[in-house]
């Protein structure tokens, strides 16, 4: 296995759909990492971090929080994320385990049958999205989502 397949990688952001919850507000937290080291970069460990959305006309795009854990071969890396809203009690608090192993699997469908994995429905959507990147394993996770879709056939909820 060469370095850069033992590159783990889980990003979040808001997509901040119209209609749904405040998706400006959406935090997340990194509450377990294992079976892997933290690279430099990482955005931090059991902390709030802010969701960012997509930038208005003309604006740049804010930086992704992203998490990037170095991985031994054999090992499978897991990050559970919580995802909630700083400011909406209502908000449901869900907490996703993303395991380094199920993305691998993910990831080995061909792009046009490539799944996402839906976490919540609804108004307070979530899902998930596996990719093989140039340095390993990404794991995408997009919340503030009106009414998610489904594609392929598997659903985590």
């Amino acid at each position: 296995m060469s370095a850069k397949n033992n590159i783990f990688q889980l990003s979040a952001l808001s997509q901040n759909d119209p209609g749904a919850a405040d998706g400006s507000e959406l935090v997340c937290k990194i509450i377990k990492a294992e079976n892997g080291i933290l690279r430099q970069g990482s955005f931090p460990i059991n902390e709030n971090v802010k969701l960012p959305i997509p930038p208005g006309e003309n604006k740049p795009a804010p930086a992704t929080p992203s998490w990037f854990l170095v991985t031994a071969k054999g090992e499978d890396a897991i990050f559970e994320v919580e995802v909630f809203c700083s400011t909406d009690t209502k908000y449901p608090t869900k907490k996703i385990v993303v395991k380094q192993s199920d993305v691998r699997k993910w990831a080995a469908i061909s792009f046009e049958k490539r799944e996402n994995q839906i976490y919540q429905k609804g108004e307070y959507g979530i899902f998930g999205f596996a990719q093989e990147g140039p340095d390993g394993l990404i794991y995408t996770i997009t919340a503030g989502v009106l009414n998610p879709r489904l594609y392929g056939n598997e659903a985590l909820v």
